[in-house]
């Protein structure tokens, strides 16, 4: 009832993680019940090892979490040696996510991505705001297709694209990643912001500013969908807030194929096996398909967003 198609791929559910919130282990599917998960979508990998930001890096406030991770991982050369053997056997697909300072990190991440048999596709992180440098792909068309274009001619696998909300318009950014051979894009990734203390009259992230995500996001989240959907035919994989089935329902008629849950996933890890349940009850109650909701809002006519 759940199986849903990205591009070439075919996946058991619409229900992804979200980069950064499972980590790169395996193990914590063990909360999930079979079928119930698309695809395993794992933290960003660098070249380079990276210590991360300042602590504290996390902090949660009514709407969500606010975070400053700063893309902490342990490289790599790490990554293949560790991790990259525990993929085939993980019984879903796996969505390897690259991070970098430049295109030809970018690219050779790919490359080494690639030549791994249990990853399925590869979701570049061009656009985390809590590192230097790491929304410079995501807010000009040209460096993003300059960099997605490169990493395309390195792989024949999956490429997706995860693009910044923290951007005045979404479309040409879609559009371009779209043109340079990209497979599905991902929309969106954490919001900046900034947390104070007022009794202390110090950020409350150790890197000051950093990433929203959470529930708090979600209207921007399922805006930028619809208008990445509207941009470009290939897949758009929401990424924003999602704790729910009706949020889940919400992005598809929004124009999303599938959906990421992410920052719900820290406060109850077997979420999405609850989501699933939740939609497949729906489901049947409404006598639906998945595929019959994609794409569907009715916009009023005489009203522009």
């Amino acid at each position: 009832m759940l199986e849903t198609r990205l591009g070439e791929l075919h996946l058991a559910s619409p229900l992804l993680t979200a980069s950064g919130t499972f980590g790169h282990d395996p193990a914590a599917l063990a909360f999930l019940h079979p079928g119930d998960l698309g695809a395993l979508v794992l933290k960003t990998v660098t070249p380079e090892p990276r210590h991360g930001n300042a602590p504290p890096r996390m902090v949660e406030f009514e709407g969500g979490v606010m975070n400053s991770i700063g893309l902490e991982n342990k490289g790599l050369a790490y990554w293949r040696e560790q991790v990259a053997p525990k993929l085939a056997s993980v019984g879903v697909p796996v969505v390897a996510n690259a991070g970098g300072h430049c295109a030809a990190d970018y690219r050779l991440m790919v490359e080494a991505f690639s030549d791994m048999p249990g990853v399925a596709a590869i979701e570049l992180n061009l656009s985390c705001p809590n590192v230097v440098g790491g929304t410079q792909f995501s807010s000009d068309a040209v460096a993003l297709a300059e960099v997605v274009s490169l990493c395309r001619a390195a792989t024949s696998k999956a490429l997706w694209v995860k693009l910044s909300p923290n951007v005045p318009a979404i479309a040409p950014l879609a559009q371009a990643a779209e043109q340079a051979g990209a497979d599905a894009l991902t929309v969106c990734n954490t919001l900046a912001g900034l947390l104070i203390d007022w009794r202390t009259r110090k950020p409350r992230l150790g890197n000051g500013c950093g990433g929203m995500s959470g529930p708090a996001v979600r209207p921007l989240a399922t805006r930028l969908v619809w208008e990445s959907s509207q941009a470009v035919k290939i897949p758009v994989i929401a990424s924003g807030g999602a704790e729910s089935a009706d949020d889940v329902l919400d992005f598809l008629v929004a124009g999303a194929s599938a959906v990421q849950v992410g920052t719900a996933c820290f406060r109850r890890p077997d979420v999405i096996s609850l989501i699933a349940a939740d939609l497949r009850r729906i489901l049947a109650e409404e006598g639906l398909r998945l595929e019959q909701m994609v794409g569907t809002l009715r916009w009023p006519e005489t009203v522009s967003c």
